[in-house]
């Protein structure tokens, strides 16, 4: 069983939530489990750790690799938003004593076919939902939105420079975005050769992420989550979460402050270390915050 994912930022974030091994906590983005595991090797009997995750594969895929593991009652999965976390938790009558929000995309979503995450595989449709019961999909949101629509979009969720050439080029598109590789040869053709000179990464990345955010409402619910986490704490229980974009950052570090007295900052905007990113390049634009519930 392939396994994709380097789990960014993992022991910065272990020794954040500072685990007891009788506690209760939360891993709101299982993945393929690289935090999870750890987090239960610190738990006893009496511990109890709930991961979850609104992609049913990542489910799929953690409970056939983790299946011994799953045997011990002191670990439980659910598919959920970490937006609904209440209703994730009805039937577990315990207080978190910390909750963990990795909010990167898996490496593993990226990496299979037929999703549409990635700009790598071009035959893919333009998908990009992480639960497969939403309605929307990023081909839905080229073709229902305006132009105007579809500029602040990529403005507000890519930080996408070119977002009105962009546009204008999706809406005069005759033969329609369908796919990856439709998307990723119209943003080549608009956006300037000397732009892309001057950017290592990849020229639709900004437009991507756009999309992805939209489709799957992640500001939203990353809002909902952390309000949600919050009230579900137990007093001394701590938040831990990862962003890897601006956007998000921006939301968390907001809210964080908005806490007041009600919390200690204990991490604010940690990166990783040098060496984590010369091993995963993925983990270069990760922040740590940690709070603590007074």
């Amino acid at each position: 069983m392939t396994s994709y994912h380097i789990s960014v930022l993992l022991n910065e974030s272990l020794e954040s939530l500072n685990i007891r091994p009788s506690g209760f906590y939360i891993d709101c983005t299982l993945g393929e489990a690289g935090h999870s595991i750890e987090i239960l090797k610190k738990l006893n009997k009496e511990g109890l750790l709930l991961s979850i995750d609104q992609d049913n594969e990542a489910i799929q895929f953690v409970t056939q690799k983790y299946e011994r593991n799953l045997e011990q009652s002191s670990w439980i999965l659910r598919q959920g938003n970490f937006a609904s976390l209440k209703k994730v938790l009805v039937g577990i009558d315990r207080k978190p004593d910390g909750i963990l929000m990795d909010l990167g995309i898996s490496s593993r979503q990226l990496a299979l076919e037929g999703r549409g995450f990635s700009y790598q595989n071009e035959t893919d449709p333009l998908d990009m939902r992480m639960d497969d019961e939403l309605k929307v999909l990023a081909t839905d949101l080229l073709n229902v939105l305006s132009e105007k629509q579809l500029t602040k979009l990529f403005y507000e969720y890519g930080e996408e420079r070119y977002a009105p050439r962009i546009a204008k080029a999706i809406k005069a598109s005759t033969n329609g975005i369908k796919t990856v590789g439709d998307l990723t040869s119209l943003i080549y053709k608009v956006v300037p050769a000397t732009a892309r000179r001057g950017d290592s990464h990849h020229p639709a990345r900004r437009g991507f992420q756009a999309l992805r955010i939209a489709v799957n409402d992640e500001l939203g619910a990353l809002k909902q989550g952390l309000e949600e986490s919050f009230e579900l704490l137990n007093s001394q229980g701590r938040l831990v979460v990862i962003t890897f974009h601006s956007l998000e950052d921006r939301i968390v570090k907001t809210y964080f402050k908005s806490l007041g007295t009600q919390v200690k900052l204990l991490v604010e905007g940690q990166p990783p270390t040098e060496e984590e990113v010369k091993l995963n390049k993925r983990a270069h634009s990760a922040k740590l915050r940690v709070i603590e519930k007074i």
